[in-house]
This record gives C-alpha cells, sequence and structure tokens, in this order.
C-alpha cells in the first residue's frame, strides 16, 4: 500500500513539473489594447479628489500609508486591472519593490487571485537613495506604475504558466532582463511616461 501511495505521488509530481515545463511564457510585455489617458508630464503641481480616484480604481485596492494619492493614480492608469485585489504594503525589509501574489489563490479561478505590491520603507541600507519616501511624487506614481505593470502579465496567466515563469525568471538572467525591461514601457503605454522617466 506504502509503495502505491510513494508511486501515485511521484507520478503526480512528474505530471505537474512536465505541465509545467511545456507552457509558453513569453517573458516580453506587449503594448496594450486600451485607451489610455495622457497624464501630464508633471503631477506634484495637481491636487486630487482621493475619492473621485478611489471610484476609478474600484474597491479592490490596498494603499500604501502616506502614498496613497500617488497609488491612486498609479492604478486609475490601469483600467484593466479595475476589478483585481491589489494590495500595496510597507515593509521594513526585502528589496526595494516587489510585485507577487498570494500562493493559496494561484490554486483556484484567476478572479480569486490577490496580488501584493510590496514596497521596502527600512532606513539605514545600501538601497536608501531608490526607496519610495526618499524619491520625489512624480517617480513614486512611476515606480508603482511599473509594479502594476507585473500584476497586468500575472494576471494573464493561468498557474502553470506563472510557474514556467517563475522558474524562467530565476534561472534565465536573458529572460530576466527583458522581461524588466518590457514591464518599464507599461507605465509608457499606460500614459505615465514622464513618471517611469523620473524614476529612472
Amino acid at each position: 500500500m506504502l509503495k502505491k501511495i510513494i508511486f501515485f505521488i511521484l507520478g503526480s509530481l512528474l505530471i505537474l513539473i512536465a505541465s509545467i515545463l511545456f507552457q509558453s511564457v513569453d517573458p516580453e510585455q506587449i503594448k496594450p489594447d486600451i485607451s489610455v489617458y495622457q497624464f501630464p508630464d508633471s503631477l506634484s503641481k495637481n491636487t486630487y479628489n482621493l475619492d473621485s480616484l478611489k471610484a476609478i480604481v474600484g474597491d479592490t485596492k490596498g494603499l500604501p500609508k502616506g502614498f496613497e494619492e500617488a497609488a491612486l493614480i498609479a492604478y486609475s492608469a490601469y483600467p484593466e486591472l479595475k476589478d483585481v485585489r491589489i494590495d500595496m504594503v510597507l515593509t521594513e525589509s526585502g528589496v526595494p519593490m516587489e510585485s507577487n501574489f498570494d500562493i493559496k489563490a494561484l490554486f483556484g479561478s484567476g478572479k480569486n487571485r490577490v496580488y501584493k505590491i510590496l514596497l521596502s520603507n527600512a532606513s539605514n541600507t545600501d538601497l536608501d537613495p531608490i526607496l519610495l519616501r526618499l524619491l520625489p511624487f512624480d517617480a513614486h506614481v512611476g515606480i508603482l506604475a511599473h509594479e502594476l505593470g507585473h500584476v497586468a502579465y500575472y494576471h494573464k496567466l493561468n498557474t502553470l504558466q506563472i510557474a514556467k515563469w517563475g522558474i524562467n525568471y530565476l534561472i534565465n538572467d536573458d529572460f530576466r532582463a527583458l522581461h524588466e525591461r518590457t514591464t518599464d514601457l507599461m507605465p509608457i503605454y499606460h500614459g505615465l511616461g514622464s513618471q517611469i522617466y523620473q524614476y529612472a
């Protein structure tokens, strides 16, 4: 009986691994087929009605404390993510910015996925110059729009494709570089070219 269970588990793992390896995953982001709002070159000179922005982006978005306005503007540039659950969270560790997802939600329907954008708020690190709190307002919007570009990409993939993407991202430098380069284009495609330029 134990042998049968072990063979079943090993067989299932082999099938899962084979399924992941046969997934087609393009590292390159493509220009979305949507109408986008063209934002002005400088957003910092304007005032924004947060309630109006919240109505535009929907009620499935978490906002990082102290960066609510920038987050809402970045969210508003991605109408295709209006119904997607995304939380932007300030952390005291980790890389400066990182987009990921709730692993448990990957095994259900895509509409139940929860994405997280982690934003380091650590102090006295080598990464201080590129942390969100030390950047100008327009750069806040630009880098948050870049991270939302990752979410837009993930949301198009099924669970097995996300697994294949993760493997490629970890082990293939060219795959990772192409993915990040084309993700830098996503804010431009969404009308926030000046803002990602100010972050760069």
